[in-house]
C-alpha cells in the first residue's frame, strides 16, 4: 500500500518526465523555422530594428527624387531574402552582395556630393584688405549723400526753428543772399500763446498702483523751460518707478507743496493753448481742466496715427519718426518730453489749426446768439419794470 508521500513523488515524477518532451518540440519548432526561413516574433522585431540603414536609404531616395528607387534597394533586400532562404550560400553570392552594397554607397555619397558648394580658392590678403577699404568707402560716400535725416537732439531742433531766415537781394551780386537772424531774447523766454507740459508720477498704495504727481515741467513755443518743479507727495511712497520716471527719493525730500505747484500751472495755462502727450494722465493728475478747443494732444492728433492702426501712438515713436529724435533710452525727463511735444505741434501747426477753425468760429458764434439772447431778455425785463412804475406812479 503507497504513502501519501509515494504518491506524490510519483506525480511530480511523471510532471517532470512530460515537460521535457514538451521543451524539446520548442526547439525542434524554432530550429524548423530558423531553416525554413521564418523567425520569431521577437527575432522579428530585432530585425527590424537593425534594418534601419534601408530607412535612411529611403529617406535619402524620396529627397533626392527617388533616383535610387528600383535600383539600390531591389538588390539589398533580394541578397538578404536568399541569403535566409538558402542558409549555405557560397561565397560568391556572399562577395556580390557585398559589391552591390558597396556600389550602392558609393551613389548615395555621390548624390550627398552634388549637394556640397565647390570650394572657391582664397583671395589674397592683400586683395581682400583693398576690397574691403573700398567697400568702406562706399558706404560713406553714400551715407554723405544720403537725404534721410538722422536722429538729433531737441535742442538742436530748436535752435533751427528760432532762427528766423530772410533773403536780401544785393546790388553788387546775382544771387540772393541768406542771412540768418535769430530771435530776441525776450521774445525767446517769454510765456507766450502756446505752452507745452509733462508730468512724471511715482505710485503709491499696495504695489503703487495708485499714480501721484512727483514732477511737473512747462516750456513755452521756443523750448524755454517756464517752470520745473518737484512736487512733495502727500501720501506714503510705496514705488518710486525710477526706471521710467528718473525720480529719487532725495528728489522728493526737496520737493514743493502741491498746492503752490498746482496754482503757478493754473495762472500759467490760463487763456493759452496748451500742448502735450496724454494731457488727460496730467491735468488729472494737477486736478485741473482746460477748455477742449485750446488742447491741443499729440495722442489723438489724426495725422500722427498710422492708417488702421487701433493703439494710440507712444511719443518715442513719434519723435523718431517725425522728428528723428532720440528720447526716453532711459530714464524719462518731463523737460524733454513737453519739449518733444512742442516740437510735435510745430511740424503741423498750419494744419492742425485749420482743422480746429470751424469748431472755434461755430463756439463764437453760439457763445455770441446766448449773449445777444440775454441781452435782449435783459432789455425786455428793464422795460417791464419801467412800465410798471410808471403805472405806479
Amino acid at each position: 500500500m503507497t504513502t501519501h508521500t509515494e504518491a506524490v513523488r510519483r506525480t511530480s515524477k511523471q510532471t517532470k518526465q512530460k515537460a521535457k518532451p514538451a521543451k524539446q518540440t520548442e526547439v525542434d519548432d524554432i530550429v524548423d523555422s530558423l531553416l525554413s526561413g521564418g523567425f520569431p516574433q521577437k527575432k522579428k522585431t530585432k530585425k527590424a530594428k537593425r534594418a534601419k540603414p534601408t530607412d535612411v536609404d529611403d529617406i535619402v531616395d524620396a529627397l533626392l527624387g527617388g533616383e535610387l528607387e528600383g535600383k539600390a534597394k531591389p538588390k539589398k533586400r533580394k541578397a538578404r531574402v536568399t541569403a535566409i532562404n538558402s542558409g549555405n550560400a557560397s561565397a560568391d553570392s556572399t562577395s556580390e552582395s557585398a559589391e552591390s552594397e558597396l556600389d550602392d554607397s558609393d551613389d548615395v555619397a555621390d548624390l550627398y556630393a552634388w549637394d556640397e558648394p565647390a570650394e572657391e580658392p582664397c583671395a589674397p590678403k592683400a586683395e581682400m584688405s583693398a576690397e574691403h577699404l573700398r567697400m568702406v568707402e562706399l558706404a560713406r560716400a553714400a551715407a554723405a549723400a544720403s537725404t534721410e535725416p538722422t536722429l538729433r537732439d531737441a535742442s538742436a531742433c530748436f535752435a533751427e526753428l528760432n532762427q528766423t531766415h530772410t533773403q536780401i537781394v544785393d546790388e553788387d551780386h546775382e544771387l540772393q543772399t541768406r542771412v540768418v537772424r535769430e530771435l530776441p531774447q525776450a521774445k525767446l523766454e517769454g510765456v507766450g500763446r502756446y505752452v507745452a507740459i509733462d508730468c512724471e508720477m511715482v505710485g503709491a498704495g499696495f504695489k503703487g498702483s495708485r499714480s501721484l504727481l512727483a514732477r511737473v515741467s512747462v516750456v513755452n513755443y521756443h523750448g524755454h523751460v517756464l517752470l520745473d518743479a518737484y512736487v512733495k507727495p502727500s501720501e506714503p511712497v510705496t514705488d518710486y518707478r525710477t526706471w521710467v520716471s528718473g525720480i529719487r527719493k532725495s528728489d522728493l525730500d526737496g520737493g514743493r507743496d502741491f498746492e503752490s505747484v498746482q496754482r503757478e500751472v493754473a495762472e500759467l495755462l490760463e487763456g493759452r493753448v496748451l500742448v502735450g502727450h496724454a494731457l488727460k494722465n496730467d491735468l488729472s493728475a494737477l486736478m485741473l481742466t482746460h477748455p477742449p478747443l485750446d488742447v491741443r494732444d499729440t495722442l489723438r492728433y489724426p495725422g500722427f496715427r498710422t492708417k488702421g492702426s487701433k493703439t494710440a501712438p507712444a511719443l518715442r515713436k513719434l519723435a523718431a519718426n517725425v522728428l528723428q529724435l532720440r528720447i526716453q533710452d532711459g530714464e524719462h525727463s518731463s523737460v524733454v518730453d513737453a519739449k518733444t511735444a512742442m516740437l510735435l505741434y510745430r511740424q503741423v501747426k498750419p494744419e492742425w489749426e485749420a482743422m480746429v477753425a470751424p469748431r472755434k468760429y461755430k463756439a463764437r458764434v453760439v457763445k455770441a446768439k446766448t449773449k445777444e439772447r440775454f441781452a435782449k431778455l435783459r432789455q425786455e425785463i428793464s422795460d417791464q419794470q419801467q412800465q410798471q412804475n410808471a403805472n405806479i406812479s
